[in-house]
């Protein structure tokens, strides 16, 4: 019998707006549509593109650890600290993960869960020796699920996909690995797929291009984004769907360098029209990507 499974594909900084912008031709493959504020829920033929908002009441700028932790936790997290919180979680929202990550209640409610990121013993090391937590909320996010990171000994199986797809910005810090294209990356994360029922990947990219203001940069990870996620939509198996979401806005306004208030796109890439339409009728700002997860493994 097969089995229901779920890729959540986390993408920083992108928003929607109502003028075309870098990243409006994001995944119109697939959906036949650009990506763009509307008021409703805009259904295509496998799936539904969704407004949420990102600015979770509390006024000022969205901003990436409130955002992400909001995601990962189902918990107003900018509510819950009065305020939005830049970059990496501070103490009270690294205990609010370890306690309710998403992909722990996930392995507690017995779904097999992993991260498809490829991680650097580096990375650890280097954070590791700072007084204050350095690590972002997704890394905390598969720490406090249990389950092991993957290594380059993991790329080598196939088993593994690096944070901008293609491997160009790890080659660029003195690593021996060769760039791929994304299609590669896409098999990669298909493979992990087939072993697991929930696999979530970050890409971060798009929102540091935002910060620079840098359309070349941008145009690059549409097209890649794009070429992988096509990819791997035409290799999952039917009872599997894609949600897309991202923690606020950024790269859909280059008149400026910082994030934006616009709602961020919350996409459900599914062969179950039933299934869209219950996305559709529940996701409405970053709180409610939670408990959706969570329900659409209930019946698995």
């Amino acid at each position: 019998m097969s089995m229901k499974k779920l890729f959540l594909f986390f993408i920083d900084g992108i928003g929607l707006c109502k003028k075309e912008s870098p990243i409006s031709h994001l995944f119109t493959k697939i959906t036949g549509k650009k990506l763009m504020a509307g008021t409703q829920p805009d259904f295509f033929d496998s799936g539904v593109i969704c407004s949420a908002d990102a600015s979770l009441n509390v006024p000022g700028i969205p901003q990436s650890a409130t955002g992400q932790a909001t995601i990962f936790t189902g918990i107003n997290a900018s509510e819950y600290l009065g305020y939005h919180l830049t970059a990496l979680p501070n103490e009270k929202l690294v205990k609010l993960i370890e306690e309710q990550s998403l992909m722990k209640s996930l392995a507690e409610q017995g779904v097999t869960v992993t991260s498809a990121n490829m991680y650097s013993t580096e990375f650890f090391q280097k954070r590791a020796a700072r007084r204050r937590n350095a690590f972002p909320v997704s890394t905390l996010t598969i720490k406090a699920s249990g389950v092991p990171f993957r290594y380059f000994s993991d790329y080598e199986k196939s088993m593994a996909v690096f944070a901008d797809i293609t491997n160009r910005l790890i080659r660029e810090r003195g690593y021996d690995i060769e760039e791929i294209p994304p299609e590669t990356a896409a098999r990669n994360l298909l493979n992990i797929l087939k072993d697991n029922q929930f696999v979530f990947f970050e890409y971060f990219m798009t929102d540091i291009y935002g910060h620079k203001r840098n359309m070349e940069g941008l145009g690059k990870s549409v097209d890649i984004l794009n070429n992988f996620t096509e990819t791997v939509w035409a290799g999952i198996e039917k009872e599997t769907s894609i949600l897309i979401i991202s923690d606020h806005g950024n790269a859909e306004d280059l008149s400026t360098g910082d994030h934006t208030s616009n709602d961020v796109p919350a996409i459900l890439f599914t062969k179950n029209k039933n299934e869209a339409k219950q996305f559709a009728d529940s996701i409405h700002s970053l709180v409610d990507i939670y408990p959706w997860v969570l329900e659409y493994f209930s019946d698995k």
